[in-house]
């Protein structure tokens, strides 16, 4: 009789910690073929750069990370333009004496804006990271169930 009464008691603890709600969510990650492009979302819901940085603005340490990857995004953003389409434009020139020199120095530069974008991408997975990892840490629910035998008592001990 007694255990028909403590299990369904012992079921609730364990349901109502491993299912506990909270306002805060991990941000998920999700890659694609090649595993070259980060897709984060929440939920069904995919976060783009501003919603990120509306998320991290919160979090010291996450912000360091992102507010790093925005400056590195503000300089590889012009450097890829620039170099895309001068490299572009010396498929035209190629003709000329100008289409040699002007096709390796707008590469050196679009693969200077590929290092910086580079560099965007690494900051902002360290700062979702970083979230993530402190909304485990506070979130972590420290449940424990111990086997207590003795010849005084013996039994489950549920603490949390």
């Amino acid at each position: 009789m007694k255990t028909a009464f403590l299990f369904p008691i012992l079921t609730v603890f364990f349901v109502a910690t491993a299912f506990a709600q909270t306002g805060k969510q991990m941000i998920d990650v999700e890659y694609d073929f090649f595993g070259s492009v980060n897709q984060y979302s929440v939920g069904n819901k995919n976060l783009f750069h501003k919603d990120l940085k509306i998320i991290f603005e919160n979090y010291p340490e996450p912000k360091v990370h992102f507010d790093k990857a925005t400056k590195r995004k503000k300089v590889a953003t012009p450097l890829l333009s620039i170099g895309g389409a001068g490299v572009i434009t010396s498929f035209f020139l190629r003709t000329t004496d100008a289409g040699g020199p002007m096709f390796w120095s707008s590469f050196g530069v679009f693969m200077l804006g590929t290092g910086y974008y580079q560099g965007y991408r690494v900051n902002v997975q360290r700062a979702v990271n970083t979230y993530n990892q402190e909304i485990f840490r506070s979130e972590r629910s420290r449940g424990s169930l111990d086997l207590k035998i003795s010849p005084l008592q013996s039994g489950l001990i549920y603490s949390f």
